[in-house]
Order: C-alpha cells, then sequence, then structure tokens
C-alpha cells in the first residue's frame, strides 16, 4: 500500500524510533501486526505511530533447526518523537529493557541519519488492523496488567516451590533419592517436583470470582446467582474498575493480544473467563448499555481477525464460544435493553452467522436444568 506523501513526512520527523542493538541474525521479530526475520543489517524500526504497541521475537539457535524458539514480548507506550535504545541479551537470548544511558541515546540520536538505513519503517497499511484490537488499552491499563519484569513470554518460566538441592531436603518431603529405582510411570511424575510461576513473571490479570453469590445467600439466590452472573461481574466492576468500567473491556482486549500474537494460551483462558462473566450477566446487559455497545465492537474486530480454522482447532471443543453469545444474544431481547445495543446485536449475530456458519437459533444447551452445588450449611427448604 503506497503511504501519502504528507503522512510519510510527519511519521518520519514526529514518529518514534526503537533502536534494537545486536539482535541476531536471524532471530524473529515483530512489531504489532507484522512479523519479519531479522536481517544483518537490523538495527531497529523507525516511523512508528505514537501510542500502544507490541514487540515480540522468537531466537534462533541450532537446537532449533529451521524453527525459532519461543515467542517473548512486551508492551510500550510510546510517544511522538520517542527514541528508545535497547540491547540483545546474548545470555539470556532476550531484548534488555532496562534503559539505555542517556549519553547513548543522545548520541545514537545525533547520528540517526546514518542509522537511517538500517532501521525497518513501520507498515502504516497494518495500523488500523492493530488499533481495533487495542482501542482500550491504556498505559494505566498496560503497566497493570503487564508482568513486573515487563516480558510477556509464550512458555511460563517456573521453578520448584520448594527448594530441593540436598538429598535431606526430599527426605523432608518423603520423596525418594534421585538414584534410587523407579518402578513406574506414575511413580516418576510423583517424584517431580511441584513448580510454580517464577514470581514478577506473571501476567498480572485480575481475578475473575469464583463464587457467585453473596454470602448467606439462600439456597434459591444460589441458584439464581449461578445462572444470571450480574452479581459477580457487578463486583468484579466495583472493586477493579469502579473508575472506568470499560477498562474490563481493555482487559479483555489484551489477553486476546498477548494470546494472539503473544501465544500465551493463559491469557486465552482468562479472555475465556472474562467472555463468560460479561455475556452471561442478564440483569448487566440491561444496566450497561454502553458497556455491551463497545463488547459487540471489540468482539468483530477479534473475530475478523481469527484464521478459518482456529475454532475449529481450540475452541470448538466444547463450542464455548457459540453456546455462550447465544445465551447473550437471547438477553439482549429484553425490553430493558436499550434499542441501540439490540440493533447493532442483530447485526452482529447476521455477520457471525454469514463468517462463521454458525446457528444461533437452536435452543441453548445451557437452558437445561443446572445443577447448583449448595454450600456447606445452607438448608434447603
Amino acid at each position: 500500500m503506497d503511504m501519502d506523501p504528507e503522512l510519510a513526512k510527519w511519521l518520519f520527523f514526529e514518529g518514534a524510533t526503537v533502536i534494537m542493538l545486536n539482535v541476531p541474525n536471524g532471530t524473529e521479530f515483530g512489531i504489532d501486526y507484522n512479523c519479519w526475520q531479522v536481517g544483518p543489517r537490523f538495527r531497529g524500526v523507525k516511523m512508528i505511530p505514537p501510542g500502544i504497541h507490541f514487540i515480540y521475537y522468537s531466537s534462533s539457535s541450532p537446537f532449533y533447526g529451521e524453527e525459532t524458539g519461543p515467542r517473548t514480548g512486551f508492551f510500550l507506550n510510546l510517544k511522538q518523537r520517542d527514541f528508545l535504545v535497547l540491547h540483545w541479551d546474548p545470555k539470556k537470548e532476550q531484548i534488555d529493557l532496562t534503559p539505555s544511558p542517556e549519553e547513548e541515546t543522545t548520541r545514537m540520536r545525533a547520528d540517526l541519519q546514518n542509522l537511517d538505513k538500517f532501521l525497518g519503517p513501520y507498515p502504516y497499511e497494518t495500523l488500523k488492523k492493530w488499533i481495533s484490537l487495542t482501542s482500550l488499552i491504556t498505559e494505566p491499563v498496560m503497566k497493570k496488567l503487564q508482568p513486573e519484569d515487563r516480558l510477556i513470554s509464550a512458555f511460563a518460566e517456573v521453578v520448584p516451590v520448594v527448594a530441593m538441592r540436598h538429598t535431606k531436603d526430599r527426605v523432608k518431603q518423603n520423596l525418594p533419592c534421585y538414584d534410587a529405582e523407579c518402578k513406574s510411570y506414575q511413580e516418576g511424575l510423583a517424584r517431580l517436583p511441584e513448580m510454580k510461576q517464577k514470581k514478577g513473571t506473571e501476567i498480572r490479570f485480575t481475578n475473575v470470582p469464583t463464587q457467585m453469590y453473596p454470602d448467606g445467600a439462600t439456597p434459591a439466590e444460589i441458584t439464581r446467582h449461578s445462572m444470571d452472573l450480574s452479581y459477580a461481574l457487578e463486583m468484579m466492576i466495583s472493586e477493579h474498575y469502579s473508575n472506568q468500567p470499560q477498562d474490563i473491556l481493555a482487559e479483555l482486549q489484551f489477553a486476546f493480544v498477548c494470546f494472539l500474537i503473544g501465544n500465551v494460551y493463559e491469557a486465552f483462558e482468562h479472555w475465556k473467563q472474562l467472555l463468560t462473566l460479561l455475556c452471561r450477566s442478564e440483569e448487566a446487559v440491561g444496566k450497561h448499555g454502553a458497556l455491551y455497545t463497545s463488547l459487540i465492537s471489540v468482539l468483530y474486530h477479534q473475530l475478523g481477525e481469527i484464521p478459518a480454522d482456529f475454532f475449529v482447532d481450540i475452541v470448538s471443543q466444547d463450542n464455548f464460544l457459540t453456546s455462550t453469545l447465544q445465551v447473550f444474544f437471547s438477553y439482549t431481547c429484553s425490553p430493558s435493553v436499550h434499542q441501540t445495543l439490540r440493533k447493532k446485536v442483530e447485526k452482529f449475530k447476521t455477520y457471525l452467522t454469514k463468517k462463521f456458519k454458525w446457528d444461533f437459533e437452536a435452543e441453548p444447551e445451557d437452558w437445561a436444568p443446572v445443577v447448583v452445588d449448595i454450600p456447606e450449611g445452607v438448608l434447603v427448604d
């Protein structure tokens, strides 16, 4: 796509620049919706439009053959004329996010004219698509959700729950010595240490409530709140998003990008949890019209970027998305739902039916009788 000359000129002088030094030849490198294999002349990216961006990479190594290693990435909020200098850490095989010394940054900015031929221009033709996926993500949301070390990795870094450096440590945990004969596969699994994700590397997603009803609820109330999740949604909004309820949709976008581009499966699970909570809250649909109107836009852009076989391979194993949306669509038929939202839902339903050939007219399985676990101590009349 040919860029407007005036826009190109503006981006050249006003766009952000990210310098990345010593990235090994053959490394997979990407920014937002664009990905390349690094060549020997690569030094970074220029003409980056201001805003939220996601930079990611995968190491190339003889051990991987033609494949690259697990993907790692990080979010940036770049301002107009920002100039960022980053270095590749060969020991960790990752980009070091430690700020470059001011002296080096100033020197390289002054030498930008000579550096220019080593910098790839940001592919402006994909910007609209990227913005549609991240339109609600602000810098505060980004900082709140990203890991403490800022690196978002496809494979989590794990450490033992209990450090067992010596034989006596294994004895304390009733585990046999490492050199003891293993008599079965199950015994071998039992000998493995219990692992947890390394502190500071976790994406700090908001915890979705596991109890969907208030303390002291009657059996009838527990059943109602287990079918209509509005109570849990309202509690989550008031506790975490009271100043800006739409930030729950920003988190939905953040999780989707981490999964779709960052290859983080845990982010997909969180996306499903948030979507379930939003779509199965009947009372909230009538109360938060603006929130749900925005949700339709968010989902429209997200599902529009998913490959045709995506749901066959992952989502449709349990028909999660079709059943969840079907319940949501049924809630929007209520007279309490604003007409603007109802019209938008109808258009969205038509779009999904045409694109994915989904049938939203059949009765959802969720409308079958629901078995609800009653907490211990609650008496049923």
